[in-house]
């Protein structure tokens, strides 16, 4: 599956709401997620996905840009890494490799709540074709 199709995401999200690795949180909480092109190594264009995290699930996914709580940006690769388990996102976003928009006390107090070397472990059982150069790290899923 292309990584970030329709295809893909319906995929992780049946995977992460029939596992038990998003905990409950106070409120729903929306997330804008921007994977930036990088023509250099064959990614042309940004892909912009998001979702809403509910009750202990993903109650909504989209692709595109919505108003959201939290607006996370950083370079393709960046994602491919983090999703390879390469690079963990709490360093991704301290080394500044993410940049986050939105209340920062509230995204620390969620990623206490969320284990997201769980959640990639999760997304790691998808089939994910990446684009570019990174096409070479695609999973098999499993």
């Amino acid at each position: 599956m292309e990584f970030c199709s329709e295809e893909y995401l319906r995929a992780v999200v049946r995977r992460i709401n029939s596992s038990s690795v998003i905990r409950w949180v106070e409120r729903p909480l929306s997330f804008t997620l921007i994977l930036e092109a990088e023509p250099e190594k064959g990614v042309f264009k940004d892909i912009v996905i998001g979702y809403v995290v509910e009750d202990g699930r993903i109650s909504e996914f989209w692709r595109g840009y919505r108003e959201s709580d939290f607006v996370i940006s950083g370079k393709y690769g960046v994602w491919v890494m983090m999703l390879l388990g390469r690079l963990s996102p709490i360093k991704a976003i301290l080394t500044r490799r993410l940049k986050v928009r939105g209340r920062l006390g509230l995204l620390l107090k969620y990623l206490d709540l969320i284990d997201f070397a769980e959640v990639l472990e999760v997304m790691r059982e998808v089939p994910a074709s990446f684009h570019g150069d990174y096409s070479k790290y695609s999973l098999k899923g499993g």
